[in-house]
């Protein structure tokens, strides 16, 4: 992990952990409360921010049939395909956006960290140009 992203190891393992439970309701349309149980099962307070992780699936939850929209519209546009890893980023990089708690660079540069770490080695190209579409649209 790069030195001066050191001090935000547990916002940096909370954003992961929230792709992969992201990841898991898109594939299998898991239920909020057992995603968050296994979450806080396998994980401790000091590697994740639970109160964090919670608010932030909830947010994915409630929000969850636009966000599918948004994707659906982003693969419709020019007949791509979209890895489900990668919708799960696009998914929380929205979410955060939305959320309003940072600027919007720190989201994208963290969707593409989360997309380079989880995904195949050009999709950190798709996520950027994704997020900053949707961001040029508001």
């Amino acid at each position: 992990m790069p030195k001066n992203l050191a001090k935000y190891k547990q916002e940096l393992q909370t954003r992961e952990c929230l792709v992969q439970a992201i990841y898991q309701y898109i594939f299998n349309e898991s239920n909020l409360h057992s995603l968050i149980d296994q979450f806080l099962k396998e994980n401790t307070p000091k590697k994740i921010s639970f109160n964090y992780f919670k608010q932030r699936l909830e947010n994915i939850f409630e929000q969850a049939d636009d966000l599918r929209e948004i994707t659906e519209d982003l693969k419709n546009n020019k007949g791509e395909s979209l890895e489900i890893i990668d919708e799960a980023i696009l998914w929380l990089g929205i979410i955060e956006i939305r959320a309003n708690e940072l600027d919007h660079p720190i989201v994208i540069d963290e969707c593409i960290r989360l997309a380079k770490k989880f995904s195949n080695p050009n999709s950190y190209k798709f996520v950027n140009a994704k997020l900053d579409e949707l961001l040029k649209k508001q």
